[in-house]
């Protein structure tokens, strides 16, 4: 019984001493600017809103820190990427126009008809 406390004991210190640091990484350090991206600049997935790499005085959301490396071998092209990637969902994400026809019929009630 005495070793079940001191487990917990411990288990108790070591996670008031790990969780100020998660609650630090998200936000961004002083001076530092949020990229604001949505996606990945390296898969494309949506960040995860834990994982970031910081370039030249911007912080960009990763999806997993595996993207850390290649978005540091060449932050360039991943950023040129991200922006690409960014506005094709912008430009996606636009209402459509209805047809006139379809139009017409949203306004009927039910069991109504053309004739």
């Amino acid at each position: 019984m005495k070793t079940l406390i001191v487990i917990v004991l411990m288990l108790a210190c070591a996670m008031s001493v790990a969780a100020p640091q998660v609650l630090v990484a998200e936000q961004p350090p002083a001076g530092i600017v949020d990229g604001g991206n949505k996606l990945c600049p390296v898969s494309g997935d949506p960040v995860s809103g834990s994982d970031f790499v910081i370039y030249q005085g911007k912080r960009y959301g990763l999806c997993c820190p595996m993207c850390k490396g290649p978005f540091l071998s060449d932050p360039a092209k991943y950023i040129a990427k991200m922006v690409k990637q960014e506005a094709t969902q912008a430009s996606t994400a636009t209402v459509t126009p209805v047809a006139a026809k379809s139009m017409g019929d949203m306004g009927k009630k039910a069991g109504q008809s053309d004739m």
